[in-house]
């Protein structure tokens, strides 16, 4: 009995997880493909594909999509909408949705899945847009978003969907602001365009995981001869370049470019891409239209994550007592309480620990809470040896009890 004890108590070190990520293209629907959306004019209709990753994660990621290319058919209304459900260890399902009864045509999908405690994405969709969907002239909304991420200083925001009601098709969603416990985004429209509904998703990151650009705006003037607005019918593209800080200029780093929006001559197909997305010392892409389509307005914006696979996500429930620093050499696991380590063969130091979040955890160099008592609520990288005989592991909650609520 006291030999099944000390293993399920005692463990060898790299008992952590590390971050995993995957990202890559998907085409939900794509031309003269005969599928649902361009083919048929029921409203909603959709079409849903089964994205699986190369190599299983550990634990379900989060995953942040980006409107790579949009093609849909003059008419309005006019729109689409993107979404991600059903994220398992092994992949999850992408839906693209015909918004209007105009055929769309071309729905392509950057996917980026992570597991990494220091990013989190989350998605938002609302019919509730105010003026958005009355009256001319520039209007704007925000909306506040909570999140989890308390460590949060910069986030990213790609617009996934969007039902355009009147004149050209023009929208704009931006990040405001990064809060510990919330990201507001503002959705924008001008002239006399009118929105009926608004999605659109945010990755947020740590100053230490993700890197994030300002918020870019491309324009022409309409009555300008720059290739966007006038041209024989051909493709045109604009060229991107990005300077980075130089932190961000090597090591393990994952691109990211977003459309934010567009403001879309409405007598015209709406055909709007980015390509050609390279990453060295500079973030370069190219913002693509063609055909006939007259594009006056482009608002994008571009991040980098950082992915650090040597960075160690421990148990978000227990405690985690190691024998070295840098949370290496043997270790103990604590996700309640541990009566008389040398009892069951535990001789060594503690020279780093972890803890979760909201808990404490206490140590005592005696039995029974006896002696003297040393408590922390945060990680310990490296610090003098300490020898202990008890464990505890309290929520901040019982903190009215200490210690002995668990008595």
């Amino acid at each position: 009995m006291k030999i099944a004890v000390l293993i399920a108590i005692l463990s060898l070190a790299f008992c952590y997880r590390t971050p995993q990520y995957e990202s890559a293209q998907q085409v939900i629907v794509q031309y003269a493909g005969g599928h649902i959306l361009e083919a048929q004019a029921g409203v909603p209709r959709q079409v849903v594909v089964d994205v699986k990753f190369k190599k299983a994660f550990e634990v379900p990621p989060q995953v942040f999509i980006s409107a790579q290319l949009l093609d849909w058919s003059v008419g309005l209304p006019h729109g689409f909408m993107e979404r991600v459900s059903d994220i398992t260890t092994t992949g999850f399902k992408l839906s693209g949705v015909a918004v209007g009864p105009s055929p769309l045509y071309s729905l392509f999908v950057d996917w980026y899945a992570i597991y990494d405690p220091r990013i989190q994405v989350v998605t938002f969709e609302s019919t509730d847009v105010k003026e958005l969907k009355t009256g001319q002239g520039e209007r704007k909304v925000s909306y506040t978003i909570e999140h989890s991420l308390k460590d949060a200083t910069n986030a990213i925001v790609s617009l996934i969907g969007c039902k355009h009601l009147l004149t050209n098709p023009i929208v704009e969603v931006k990040v405001e602001q990064v809060t510990p416990k919330s990201v507001t985004v503002s959705v924008r429209t001008y002239w006399q365009a009118q929105l009926e509904f608004i999605r659109f998703n945010v990755l947020l990151g740590t100053d230490q995981s993700l890197w994030v650009s300002p918020a870019y705006v491309f324009y022409n003037d309409p009555a300008s001869s720059h290739p966007f607005v006038k041209r024989a019918p051909s493709a045109a593209e604009v060229p991107q370049t990005i300077e980075l800080p130089k932190v961000w200029q090597s090591g393990p780093r994952v691109p990211i470019v977003t459309l934010r929006g567009y403001d879309v001559e409405r007598a015209r197909n709406m055909r709007l891409q980015y390509n050609k997305v390279v990453l060295e010392s500079k973030l370069t892409y190219n913002l693509v239209t063609w055909w006939d389509t007259q594009i006056y307005g482009v608002f994008h914006q571009t991040a980098i994550f950082v992915a650090d696979t040597t960075y160690k996500i421990f148990d978000p429930d227990c405690a985690e007592l190691f024998s070295e620093c840098n949370f290496k050499g043997d270790s103990v696991t604590v996700c309640d309480r541990i009566p008389d380590l040398p009892g069951y063969g535990w001789s060594k130091p503690i020279r780093s620990l972890t803890v979760p979040v909201s808990r404490r955890l206490y140590l005592f160099n005696k039995e029974k809470y006896e002696g003297q008592r040393t408590s922390f609520i945060a990680n310990q990288q490296c610090m003098e040896s300490i020898t202990f005989s008890f464990a505890q592991l309290q929520s901040f909650e019982e903190e009215d009890h200490p210690v002995l609520a668990s008595q």
